[in-house]
């Protein structure tokens, strides 16, 4: 056999090399060039002529690497360059006579380069070599061993600098672009293993199922020893071996000549494979066959296999005939399915194949079934349950999820689930069928079931009695505690249940404890055995001879431990993924049992002491208010008194100087007068708006249309020559105090009447709203005056607020105030919609109503 091929450099590498070197070309070009411009320029400029010694070393060295280059000598030239520039950097410190010079540059751009460029010896040997020319250097300089230094700055110094620099650059980006590169490449080549690692996987596994399900017999044999390591069923058939009997083994005794299976061999390592190889092939019984052979051999580095598949040439057409059969019965992988797979007669039920599966729904092995009838092994209960089953399995073609119920092998009865399709072997229907036990699921479901029904209908504290005793039953365990967790870390039950009963309440400290261990956690607390030994401080526990526990915090919305769920046992159990699901339910929901419970407490409280704070509050606010209107009404009618004297005696002084008054002196009497008069309105209106809020409420039912009109009578006779067209809608009444009622409705239609008189046609209404039948009866009066800006709405019903201007229409800014406060009084409600140029409506109701309902059903009524 051939050894395994090492595989060779990947291109990437070799394509990174020549750029590398090229790169370093560049920079031997780049510096050979720029110390040659400069030589001329420092052999002008200065004296020293070891200045320019080192600017020729430098376009040397520069010179020498790019012949290399040229020359094809590229494995060197980062080394002649970098060594060479750091004694080039040596010998310009030495003319310069400082190591502040320029030339200091060059150890720098030295280093980058044998850190880009060159190996890590490399590296460490031109930073170990810069590092200690620098310290002899600055020795020097610092023992005056060096020339006089002379800091003068020129063109020379700015072109080391430039090239310097520029050098640096070039290997910076060199760098960078191998870096993205680099990193573009690893990239790529990731996500090309990822997907020949995908390939892979998917290739085994299909090669799996063709190596098992393959019709020709198949073998897997070790390259490196020639042993067989599989064989498939089709081998076992056609050969005669069993499987067991050929695994480990040489292959030579499936060869009837020797000769060939050396011809075989030779030819297979010679061409990795061989296709259609004719030989004799040799049965276990000792019987020959004419045989094409065909294999091929796998580079896989750790084991190398040989593939080999093997036709029967003798007999194709019956090998044909079998693999037709093959492909039918098994194209559900029906012998490797871990589920139990059976392929009945249609006609009778008879059991033709039954798979190898290791969950036997009836606890019969496959010779039990083969020739029964699925009546007589207990499939079916009855016949008349397969005839159903059977007609709908013809009908649909296929069934998922059939539920039924079948005799076990012991003569109990167990839940089972079906699934089947219709199939068609040797031209006979029948049906192939997939079963699973689900007795155990079944049982689940029925103590969840038992646990809801348990829990239903119960809350609060009442709650948790029937949760402990559910708990207790379902988990078998000898105790069962609900505890809330309360100050200094302790535990208050709401709940206990010990062996078979519920115990009294009682309240411990959780220090040292199962439970105390069990609030620290957020998930399950387990001790399944030796709980005493883990536990040695707690003596009822130790005393009560229980050994195992298993027990879940409760935590509230900001995860803070509200209480504790727990159970034990006076025996070690072992915690089965069904005790973890019932702790779940059991646990998940005590905590938001507790969490409302708690939120019930709350809530109680603040209903206990909510009435009280709402007493409280009204009367406080009641007393303010009746302070506040008493207030109000003693300034209003304490300063009628010095009001009246002022105009008494301005008018009395008026009358004593008539004639003797400049036209000016007088214009200032008048303004008094009027200022007077106009604040004892003011007062008269805040009298007014203090009464109004004082008295008791005397409620009768009032006649708005008839006490309407003859408010609007009243005005008429005021001004008799005035034209106002009025719409009152008949028979309008109300549950209400009559005299408030009156002076609201005096300031609204007396508003109505002022701010109409300037229109050619003045309109006055008063109707009904068109309010919901649920809702109380609302009002409002209309006019199509000067209207208002909704705007400046907010400032409607604030006392001493004014829309117009007091020039314009005469006024307080009380009378919209005094009508709010009578509206408030009788529990009601008042708005205004205005539009300038358009009127104005002012709507009302004297019965309470929300704001929303107001707003949405609430309009005017056609008339």
């Amino acid at each position: 056999m051939k050894p395994y091929e090492t595989e060779s450099p990947p291109a990437s590498e070799a394509q990174a090399e020549r750029q590398r070197s090229k790169s370093v070309g560049w920079i031997s070009l780049l510096i050979g060039v720029g110390a040659s411009t400069l030589a001329p320029l420092v052999y002008l400029t200065t004296s020293n002529q070891l200045e320019t010694v080192a600017t020729l070393l430098m376009a040397l060295v520069g010179w020498t690497c790019c012949l290399l280059f040229w020359r094809g000598h590229r494995q060197y030239i980062a080394h002649v360059m970098v060594f060479a520039v750091l004694g080039v950097a040596v010998v310009g410190v030495l003319a310069f006579g400082s190591v502040r010079s320029s030339s200091s540059f060059l150890f720098v751009a030295a280093v980058a380069g044998a850190g880009i460029f060159m190996g890590r010896r490399a590296l460490i040997a031109a930073v170990a070599f810069s590092v200690i020319s620098l310290g002899g250097l600055m020795a020097a300089e610092a023992n005056g061993l060096l020339r006089p230094v002379t800091f003068q700055v020129g063109l020379k110094s700015w072109w080391t600098q430039a090239i310097t620099l520029i050098v640096v650059a070039a290997m910076v980006f060199h760098s960078r672009l191998q870096n993205e590169k680099t990193s573009a490449e690893l990239t790529g080549e990731l996500e090309r293993r990822k997907l020949i690692e995908k390939k892979l996987d998917r290739n085994q596994e299909r090669f799996a199922r063709i190596f098992r399900s393959s019709p020709s017999p198949m073998i897997a044999q070790s390259a490196r020893t020639g042993a067989i390591l599989d064989v498939n069923p089709a081998f076992e058939r056609c050969y005669g071996h069993a499987r067991e009997a050929v695994l480990g083994k040489l292959d030579n005794l499936l060869w009837a000549d020797p000769g060939q299976r050396v011809a075989y061999t030779a030819r297979l390592f010679e061409a990795r494979q061989v296709q259609l190889f004719q030989c004799t092939a040799l049965r276990a019984d000792g019987s020959t066959f004419e045989a094409h052979i065909s294999s091929e051999m796998g580079n896989d580095r750790e084991d190398k296999l040989i593939i080999t598949t093997v036709s029967d040439i003798s007999e194709q057409v019956l090998a044909m005939e079998k693999l037709r059969r093959s492909e039918v019965r098994f194209a559900k992988a029906f012998n490797f399915s871990p589920l139990n797979m059976t392929i009945t007669r249609l006609s009778d039920g008879s059991f033709l194949e039954v798979n190898e599966a290791s969950d036997r729904v009836q606890g019969r092995e496959p010779q039990e079934l083969k020739g029964r009838t699925t009546l007589e092994m207990g499939v079916w209960l009855t016949p008349t349950d397969r005839e159903a089953f059977v007609s709908k399995l013809r009908s649909e073609g296929r069934i998922h999820n059939y539920d039924t119920r079948m005799r076990h092998k012991d003569g109990r009865l167990i839940d089972a689930r079906l699934w089947a399709e219709l199939i068609e072997i040797d031209g006979e229907p029948c049906i192939l069928t997939c079963t699973v036990d689900v007795s155990a699921e079944k049982r689940r479901e029925a103590l969840l079931l038992d646990v809801a029904r348990g829990v239903t209908g119960k809350t609060g504290e009442d709650f948790f009695p029937a949760l402990t005793r559910h708990m207790a039953l379902s988990l078998d365990a000898d105790m069962v505690v609900i505890g809330e967790l309360r100050a200094e870390q302790r535990i208050k039950t709401l709940s206990v249940w010990r062996e078979g009963g519920h115990s009294r309440d009682f309240n411990f400290a959780t220090q040292d404890l199962p439970c105390g261990q069990t609030l620290h956690e957020s998930g399950l607390c387990v001790h399944a055995e030796q709980l005493a030994a883990r536990f040695p401080k707690d003596k009822q526990l130790i005393d009560a001879g229980f050994q195992a526990y298993v027990g879940q915090s409760m935590r509230d919305d900001q995860g803070a431990s509200i209480g504790v769920l727990s159970a034990m046992w006076k025996r070690p159990i072992t915690l089965t993924p069904e005790m973890q699901a019932l702790m779940s339910i059991f646990s998940s929901r005590a905590n938001a049992e507790l969490l409302r419970l708690k939120r019930d407490r709350q809530i109680r409280h603040l209903n206990e002491t909510l009435e009280l704070r709402v007493r409280e509050r009204t009367a406080d606010l009641q007393r303010l208010n009746s302070e506040l209107d008493s207030f109000a009404y003693s300034v209003s009618h304490d300063l009628k008194t010095p009001l009246r004297s002022i105009d008494g005696f301005t008018q009395l002084l008026s009358e004593q100087l008539a004639g003797r008054l400049k036209e000016d002196d007088q214009v200032l009497f008048d303004r008094i007068l009027a200022s007077t008069h106009r604040m004892s309105n003011l007062i008269a209106d805040m009298l007014a708006l203090a009464r109004v809020s004082q008295g008791r409420l005397e409620i009768e039912t009032v006649d708005l249309s008839h006490m309407v009109r003859d408010i609007l009578e009243e005005e008429a006779v005021k001004d008799p020559m005035r034209k106002v067209e009025l719409r009152i809608a008949p028979g309008l009444s109300a549950r209400c105090d009559a005299r408030l009622t009156r002076i609201a409705l005096e300031n609204l239609l007396g508003n109505a009447l002022k701010y109409t008189r300037d229109q050619a046609s003045p309109l006055i209404e008063f109707g009904q709203l068109a309010t919901a039948a649920d809702l109380p009866a609302g009002f409002f009066v209309r006019d199509n005056g000067v209207g208002f800006d909704m705007a400046l709405a907010g400032q409607l019903f604030r006392p001493f607020q004014r829309l117009h201007m007091h020039s314009e229409f005469e006024g307080t800014g009380i009378g919209l105030a005094t009508v709010r406060r009578i509206i408030e009084r009788h529990g009601g409600s008042i708005s205004g919609h205005g539009e300038p140029g358009a009127g104005a409506t002012f709507a009302f109701h004297l019965e309470a109503v929300w704001p929303e309902q107001m707003t949405k059903n609430t309009a005017p009524k056609q008339p």
